[in-house]
């Protein structure tokens, strides 16, 4: 007999493991939060029209987004000596990081056609390869436990890493405008070469520590169709969905905007002033969001998982009423309010996000008989990526229909007022409506240890036929 009774206490993976795991955030946070100085530096440093900047750093996105669902199903299927997931890890994060290195290195004298093609190219490349990275970092993290709290503890671990790359983030811009570069561009070329390759190391730290359970988990292929079709009738997985969408289309509008507004509006077209300002608040609040991290395990355990959803969103909506009094030319270092609690807020939200998939992955499971980590961290990053271009282009707009000219030193206070009404309007809406589906998520710790319990009677079984 192979009966096997489901375990007593859920399957944890070892604390070298976990961390090992964790230590390849660093690419996935790094690489992305690099590119995402894009914005800045070519309508700042390349002196190009923010809406063509928007709409080349949107095309590479929407390209990713369209495939990442393939390439997602094509990991759940995969079955090689390495695994599932390890290919990806290695050969994403050297692509990545090649192509983020080469991004800026076209020419300031090019015609602005040129510099746009420069840019919409090397991003999707950048873009893929860095996607790739991504699913298969995540989906490897849903493995590493099947405790539910335990899923908020190793979701706030490799939120450490987030913390640590957001707050050095927040000052890319500043020192690439450190003297000894000689201008942000040669700044950002030096940059993003230490940056890959920090990257590129802590990915093949990953993938030499890590182990994947279930290599071999999918015995049969289901064509992707079916199963995309099977992921979208999940219904505690679409509000999840539409929770993020909800969230990121409010923090990113008004973050891209703040750029703008802080150097301008705030700081009156003094960007060293606003600079040192964003670069403090993103130290800080990277330093916060670090000291808060081990509490949302606890936050997970005595409230549940749904109020890690219900709280940023709620004070994301309060923030965004008192936006007219804080982004004031008075106080400028009042800017550093928005930048503390949004880092903050946004590092709860989506620590949480990462800590309910695989529950979700764990429900799909039991519904369907298979292991779709990389389908639906796929379909997450499909919309995350579809709505994050979108914000690109809409900032790019925006920035544009204010009336905002790039070769001014400073701007017209019609302008910035104009502007700041731009940025706080998308965002309370969004935030509200965030807070809304929080509310509407049902999955609870008693819901999850059925699943689990069904879960391990069922891979008991299985395992006594394949022994048999």
């Amino acid at each position: 007999m192979h009966d096997r009774k489901p375990a007593a206490t859920p399957y944890t993976a070892p604390a070298r493991e976990i961390f090992g795991w964790a230590v390849g955030g660093i690419a996935t946070h790094a690489l992305i939060c690099l590119y995402g100085q894009a914005m800045n530096i070519f309508t700042v440093g390349y002196g190009m029209q923010a809406s063509v900047v928007g709409l080349a750093m949107m095309l590479p996105r929407v390209f990713d987004a369209l495939i990442d669902p393939a390439m997602g199903h094509f990991s759940d299927n995969l079955n090689t000596r390495w695994g599932r997931r390890k290919p990806f890890l290695v050969g994403g994060s050297v692509l990545a990081g090649l192509f983020v290195v080469l991004l800026w290195w076209g020419d300031r004298d090019w015609s602005e056609r040129t510099q746009q093609i420069y840019l919409t190219v090397l991003g999707t490349l950048f873009y893929c390869s860095w996607g790739l990275y991504s699913m298969a970092w995540n989906s490897l993290g849903y493995e590493l436990t099947d405790d539910y709290n335990k899923r908020s503890l190793v979701a706030a671990i490799g939120g450490i890493f987030a913390c640590i790359v957001l707050a050095l983030n927040g000052w890319t811009y500043w020192f690439a405008l450190r003297p000894f570069f000689g201008g942000e561009v040669n700044g950002i070329r030096w940059i993003a070469s230490g940056v890959a390759l920090v990257s590129i190391a802590a990915a093949f730290y990953s993938a030499r520590v890590c182990k994947e359970r279930f290599a071999k988990a999918n015995k049969q292929h289901t064509a992707i169709l079916p199963a995309l079709r099977t992921t979208l009738r999940n219904k505690p997985f679409v509000i999840l969905l539409l929770y993020k969408f909800c969230q990121i289309l409010g923090e990113r509008v008004f973050m891209g905007l703040l750029f703008y507004l802080g150097i301008y509006y705030v700081c009156r077209g003094d960007k060293n002033l606003a600079t040192s300002i964003t670069g403090l608040g993103g130290t800080i609040g990277s330093v916060l969001s670090f000291v808060v991290m081990p509490f949302i395990p606890l936050l997970s355990k005595t409230l549940g998982k749904r109020a890690g959803l219900t709280i940023p969103a709620g004070f994301a909506f309060a923030l965004a009423l008192c936006l007219p009094i804080i982004l004031t030319p008075s106080v400028p270092h009042l800017l550093l309010l928005p930048i503390l609690l949004l880092l903050t807020l946004s590092i709860i939200a989506n620590t949480m996000t990462n800590a309910i998939l695989p529950d979700i992955c764990d429900l799909d499971e039991l519904e369907n008989g298979e292991r779709r980590e990389g389908l639906y961290t796929a379909v997450v990053a499909f919309v995350s990526k579809l709505e994050i271009s979108l914000t690109v282009l809409v900032v790019g707009l925006l920035v544009d229909l204010s009336g905002f000219n790039a070769k001014l030193p400073t701007q017209p206070e019609s302008v910035m007022n104009t502007m700041l009404w731009m940025a706080i309007i998308p965002t309370a809406i969004f935030t509200f409506c965030g807070l809304i589906l929080a509310l509407r998520f049902r999955m609870t710790e008693e819901t999850m240890e059925g699943i689990r319990q069904q879960l391990e009677a069922r891979r008991a079984v299985t395992l006594g036929e394949e022994s048999a």
